[in-house]
C-alpha cells in the first residue's frame, strides 16, 4: 500500500519559522561584514563592492527579505528551509555545478582579457579582493546577490501577480518571465563594464545570464540555499582562486 505524504499546518509553520531564523542568520552575517569594511579590517577592490553593504540596502534586504520568507510557501516556492529536500539537493549539486561554471567563466575571461578590461576600466590593479579578505567579501556578496535577484525581486512581485492579481493562476510561466528579467540585470551591468569590446561584452554577458538563470532553476527546485550556495562556489573559483592565481 502507498501512503502519502500530507504536508500539516504544523509542518508549514515549523519550515517557515526556521526559514525565517535562516535567513535572520544571513541578514546578521552581513551586519558583521560590514563593521569589518567599516573598521578598514578588509579593504575593497572597487568601490562598488563597498556599496552592495550599504547601510539602507542592507535595511532593504533584511525587511524585504523577511516578507518574502514568509510570503515565499504561498506562491508554490520552497521554504528557505524544507525538510523535504535533501541535502544532496540544495548543497552538494549546486557546489559541483557551482565550482564548474566558475571554472568555464575563468577559463572564458582569461582568454578574453575581460579582468584586465574591468580593471582598466575602474583604474585599479585588480578587481579582486586581496586574499583572505576575498573570503569575507565574496560571501556576504553572495548573500546580497541572492536575497535581492532571487528571493526578492522573484517572490513578491510573484506574490502580487500571481497570489493578488491572477487568484493563483499562472505560477510557473511568471515565475519564468521573472526569472528571464532578472538574469538580465546582472549580466547587462557585468558586460557594459567592457564596452568597446564586443566580444568580452558577449562572453561576459551571455556567461553571466547563464549563472543567474540556473540559479533561478535551483531557487524554485530547492529554496533559496541552493543559488546560494551554487553563487558561493562560483566566486570561490572565479574572485577567490582566480585572484590568486592573478586573474
Amino acid at each position: 500500500m502507498t501512503t502519502t505524504h500530507r504536508t500539516t499546518p504544523k509542518m508549514i509553520d515549523t519550515s517557515t519559522f526556521l526559514s525565517l531564523v535562516i535567513y535572520l542568520a544571513l541578514m546578521a552575517y552581513l551586519l558583521l561584514v560590514k563593521v569589518i569594511l567599516e573598521l578598514r579590517l578588509v579593504e575593497v577592490a572597487v568601490p562598488a563592492q563597498a556599496s552592495l553593504f550599504a547601510w539602507p540596502l542592507i535595511g532593504f534586504l533584511a525587511v524585504a527579505g523577511g516578507f518574502a520568507v514568509r510570503l515565499g510557501p504561498r506562491t508554490g516556492l520552497p521554504d528557505v528551509w524544507d525538510p523535504n529536500i535533501s541535502t544532496r539537493r540544495w548543497l552538494l549539486l549546486p557546489a559541483v555545478v557551482g565550482a564548474g561554471l566558475g571554472v568555464v567563466i575563468l577559463v572564458g575571461l582569461g582568454f578574453t582579457g575581460y579582468s584586465q578590461i574591468m580593471a582598466e576600466a575602474a583604474n585599479v590593479p585588480s578587481i579582486n579582493v586581496p586574499f583572505p579578505g576575498s573570503i569575507v567579501v565574496y560571501s556576504g556578496g553572495s548573500i546580497v546577490v541572492e536575497a535581492l535577484y532571487r528571493l526578492i525581486l522573484i517572490t513578491l512581485p510573484l506574490w502580487l501577480i500571481v497570489g493578488v492579481i491572477l487568484r493563483g493562476r499562472g505560477q510557473a510561466p511568471v515565475f519564468w518571465a521573472l526569472a528571464l528579467l532578472t538574469s538580465l540585470l546582472e549580466s547587462v551591468g557585468l558586460a557594459s563594464l567592457a564596452s568597446g569590446h564586443p566580444g568580452v561584452m558577449l562572453v561576459a554577458g551571455v556567461g553571466m545570464f547563464g549563472i543567474d538563470f540556473v540559479e533561478a532553476y535551483l531557487f524554485r527546485r530547492y529554496g533559496l540555499l541552493a543559488p546560494l550556495v551554487h553563487r558561493l562556489a562560483f566566486y570561490f573559483v572565479w574572485h577567490i582562486v582566480g585572484g590568486l592565481i592573478g586573474f
